[in-house]
C-alpha cells in the first residue's frame, strides 16, 4: 500500500509538471488549449509540486492569481492534511490496541521473528528436549501452524499507565492437532529396534509437528486472549507471559501438558499395534534372543531363534476387550494372539520319543545328541506353527505428562505363546 501512494504521488506530480509544459506550448503556437480545470484537478488530485515546479519553470499562468495564489495554497493544504493524518497516525499507534494490532498483524504475515518473541519452542513441547537447536523444519513447522490466523480486537480498558486489550484469536483446532501429536510423540518415544529415534532436538519435535500439520486438515476455531500493557515514555508495551504464550497459540502449550488428552486405551494400541509391525528379526532384537531354547547346538540354534521370531510375526494380533481407569492406573484386560507353543512342544515331544527308540539316541555322544534334539525342535516349528489367543492382564499408568504400558513378565509370555506354560507341560 505504501508502495502505491509513492506512485500515485510522483505520477500524478510528473502529470502536473507535464500538463504545464503542453499547455505553454499550446499557447506560444496558437493551439488548443487544456482546460484550466483540468490544471486545477491534477494539482488538487495530489500534483500541486509538480504543478507549481512546472509553472513557473515554464513561466506559465504565473500572472493569473487564481493560478500564483492557487496551486500555491493547494500545496500548503495538502501538507497540512499531510501531518494531521501522520499525527493522527501516530496517536493511534500509542494506543494499547493499536500497540496489540501491530504486533499480531506482524504474526498474521507469518514474521517467525515475532512470533519467537512471543511464543515459546520449549514450552509449546509437553517434555523439554535435550537440545534447543533449531532448524528450517522448526521455522516451517511454525509457518504452517500459523497459515490460517486472524484476529479481531474486542475491547480497550485503560486504568492509567496500565491497559487490557481483549482479542478474538481465530486458528486451527489447537486440542486436535495436540493430540494427533501427542500421538506422533508417542509413538515416536516407544524404541523397539534400535533403528527408531526418539526425538531428542527441538528440531526433532517440530520435525514431527510439521509432519502431523501436514498431514491432517483441521477446522478453525475462536479462542480469547487477553494483552496486559503497560505505558513507558508514552509507548504501550505487551507484557508478555506464559499465559499469554498459551492465549497467541489457541490452547496449544495447555493441550500438550495435558497428561490426559490421550487415553490409556489409546496408548495401549500405539504399543500394540508397534509389536504388530515387527518382522521376526526385530522380534529377535527386542527379545535379545540368542539361543532362546537352550539347545546347545551350534548348528541348528540360529534358525531354531530365527523360525520362532518369525511365526510370532506372521501370529501375532491383539484386542481389547475392556479398560478400567482409577486415578493414574489403568488396568486393560487383552488377548493376545501368537503362536501355539504349547502344541509345538508337544510335537517336539513326540519327535524326541521316537528318537529316543533308535540305537543312534544311544550311541551319540553329547554334540551329537545337542544337534539331533535341535533338529527335532526346528522341524516341529516348522511343522506344526499355529496361532493360538492368550488372556492377558495389563496395567498403563500416568507419569504426569502421558500413559505407560508396564512390561510383565505375563505380556512377554503371551508374546511368545505361552512359553512358560509350554515347557511346564513339557517338563512334566
Amino acid at each position: 500500500m505504501k508502495t502505491f501512494l509513492i506512485f500515485y504521488i510522483v505520477l500524478m506530480n510528473v502529470c502536473g509538471f507535464a500538463l504545464m509544459g503542453i499547455d505553454k506550448w499550446k499557447s506560444v503556437r496558437k493551439r488548443w488549449r487544456i482546460s484550466e480545470r483540468t490544471l486545477f484537478l491534477t494539482a488538487i488530485l495530489g500534483g500541486s509540486i509538480g504543478s507549481l515546479v512546472g509553472m513557473y519553470l515554464f513561466r506559465h499562468k504565473t500572472r493569473h492569481l487564481k493560478f500564483s495564489i492557487g496551486i500555491p495554497v493547494i500545496l500548503v493544504l495538502q501538507i497540512l492534511l499531510l501531518v494531521f493524518f501522520s499525527l493522527f497516525r501516530q496517536e493511534r499507534l500509542q494506543s494499547p490496541s493499536a500497540a496489540v494490532g501491530y504486533e499480531l498483524n506482524l504474526i498474521q504475515e507469518l514474521d517467525e521473528n515475532t512470533i519467537q518473541s512471543f511464543v515459546s519452542y520449549e514450552n509449546m513441547m509437553s517434555t523439554p528436549p535435550s537440545s534447543s537447536d533449531i532448524g528450517p523444519e522448526t521455522t516451517e513447522a511454525v509457518q504452517l501452524f500459523f497459515q490460517n490466523f486472524k484476529y479481531h480486537l474486542h475491547s480497550e480498558q485503560i486504568s492509567g499507565d496500565t491497559a487490557t486489550v481483549t482479542a478474538e484469536i481465530i486458528n486451527i483446532d489447537t486440542k486436535a492437532l495436540a493430540k494427533d501429536l501427542c500421538l506422533a510423540l508417542t509413538a515416536h518415544n516407544i524404541n523397539f529396534t534400535p533403528d527408531t529415534q526418539s526425538p531428542q532436538t527441538m528440531n526433532d519435535y517440530f520435525t514431527l509437528l510439521r509432519d502431523t500439520l501436514k498431514k491432517n486438515t483441521y477446522e478453525l476455531t475462536a479462542t480469547t486472549a487477553y494483552f496486559h500493557l503497560h505505558k513507558k515514555d508514552r509507548i504501550w508495551v505487551i507484557q508478555s507471559d506464559e499465559t499469554l504464550q498459551d492465549e497467541l497459540v489457541s490452547g496449544f502449550i495447555s493441550w500438550m501438558h495435558d497428561s490426559s488428552l490421550i487415553s490409556p486405551q489409546e496408548v495401549l494400541t500405539i504399543y500394540l499395534d508397534q509389536f504388530s509391525s515387527l518382522s521376526g528379526a526385530e522380534w529377535m532384537e527386542y527379545l535379545k534372543v540368542q539361543d532362546i531354547f537352550s539347545t546347545g547346538s551350534e548348528t541348528y540354534y540360529p534358525s531354531i531363534d530365527a523360525c520362532y521370531m518369525d511365526n510370532i510375526a506372521e501370529f501375532f494380533s491383539y484386542s481389547i476387550e475392556q479398560c478400567e481407569t482409577q486415578g493414574d492406573t489403568c488396568t486393560a484386560e487383552i488377548t493376545v494372539t501368537s503362536i501355539d507353543m504349547p502344541r509345538i512342544l508337544d510335537a517336539y515331544k513326540e519327535k524326541l520319543v521316537d528318537y529316543a527308540h533308535t540305537s543312534a539316541s544311544i550311541t551319540s555322544d553329547d554334540a551329537a545328541l545337542n544337534d539331533a534334539s535341535a533338529k527335532y525342535l526346528l522341524e516341529a516349528l516348522q511343522e506344526q506353527a499355529q496361532a493360538a489367543a492368550f488372556p492377558v492382564t495389563v496395567t498403563l499408568t500416568n507419569d504426569g505428562h502421558t500413559w505407560q504400558l508396564t512390561i510383565t513378565d505375563e505380556l512377554t509370555n503371551a508374546f511368545l505363546g505361552d512359553i512358560a506354560g509350554a515347557l511346564e507341560q513339557f517338563n512334566s
